[in-house]
């Protein structure tokens, strides 16, 4: 996708480089389905299907190892390409080669690819090449400015949730799984998260409203200036709707916030409930011998969080945004660590009994 971005961008000063990017720049490839892949939901995210420059890729190299003919590429490529992306698995791959009349070359294929799961993978080969123009470059004297950046506001959300991804990794318990246990189990979980949003803003020069009882019309009118907005039901509740940030793992003080309901009970359960997850995992491996990342369904999941919180199904939306979590499928994702142990021990609340 960067190549792509790279040449459209290019006339704007974006420089491009790697092998796909020339052969977007040559005409080769003209659409990002060339470099579509289907990968894993949960981390490390591997893929699960090969994008057709890997397999353009690999189509050169076996031709040069003299396993497959130059005229024959033209009408190999046009029957993967013709896989819709998720389902070009390695294996279909195999088959779609064998039917198209390139026994050899699939054969070939299969056997590099076996040997070497990351052979012929040019998106990671041009991902190096990207970062040493980029050690190339700032090597050279180059300096880059950005825009507002003395003032902290580039550090979007989206720099969060990279930063977050490995800082809540550390600790033992991991820090990012004692705030999920919180904000899952903690039945007073939305006091936590409304006074951290009160005092977060407050910190970053920007206080809301002053109470527990906020309209998201309120909140509008202060931060605009605009107060023409229709009453809107729900009182509190509106305002939650209105505001879910991503935190800041690296700032101690939201992390205090954040865990300031935590009791030390909390801390031993969430141990707890990994492990037995991972107990789980080791004794039920999924494909190729990975441990099992999602216990439940995801309306398996929602079922159980709507007993957990109480709330209907419909609900639960609304609920997730008054705990910090921006959408039911992300608090299933948060559940699923901790679903064996939760129906292992019978609880979900602390000390209640389902």
């Amino acid at each position: 996708m960067g190549a792509l971005r790279a040449l459209e961008l290019s006339a704007f000063g974006m420089q491009g480089c790697g092998v796909i990017y020339r052969q977007y720049r040559a005409g080769i490839f003209d659409g990002d389905d060339a470099v579509a892949v289907a990968h894993e939901e949960d981390p490390p995210y591997r893929s699960l299907s090969v994008p057709i420059v890997n397999l353009h890729a690999a189509a050169r190299a076996a031709c040069a190892a003299g396993v497959l003919r130059a005229e024959q590429i033209a009408d190999v490529m046009s029957a993967l390409r013709a896989v819709y992306y998720p389902a070009r698995t390695r294996a279909k791959v195999v088959d779609v080669l064998r039917k198209v009349g390139a026994p050899r070359f699939a054969d070939w294929f299969h056997q590099h690819t076996a040997d070497d799961p990351q052979a012929f993978d040019q998106k990671r080969l041009d991902c190096f090449s990207a970062i040493e123009a980029a050690r190339g470059i700032i090597g050279a004297g180059a300096r880059g400015h950005v825009i507002g950046g003395e003032s902290g506001r580039w550090k979007t959300s989206f720099v969060r949730h990279w930063r977050n991804h490995f800082i809540g990794r550390a600790g033992a318990p991991p820090l990012a799984q004692r705030i999920a246990y919180q904000q899952i189990f903690n039945p007073d979980y939305r006091w936590v998260w409304e006074r951290y949003l009160q005092e977060t803003y407050a910190r970053r020069g920007r206080p809301l409203l002053p109470g527990a009882a906020l309209r998201v019309t309120d909140f509008i009118a202060d931060r605009t200036g605009v107060d023409r907005f229709p009453p809107a039901p729900g009182g509190e509740d509106r305002f939650f709707d209105f505001l879910c940030p991503v935190p800041d793992f690296s700032d101690d003080r939201e992390v205090e916030l954040l865990l300031a309901g935590e009791a030390p009970s909390d801390v031993e359960a969430v141990s707890d409930h990994l492990g037995h997850g991972l107990a789980f995992a080791d004794a039920n491996p999924g494909p190729a011998g990975r441990r099992t990342r999602k216990v439940l369904s995801r309306h398996a999941a929602e079922l159980l969080l709507s007993r957990i919180w109480g709330v209907p199904a419909e609900g639960l939306g609304g609920e997730c945004r008054k705990r910090g979590i921006p959408d039911a499928g992300r608090a299933t994702r948060l559940l699923q660590p901790f679903v064996v142990g939760v129906l292992k021990a019978g609880t979900h609340w602390r000390g209640e009994t389902a």
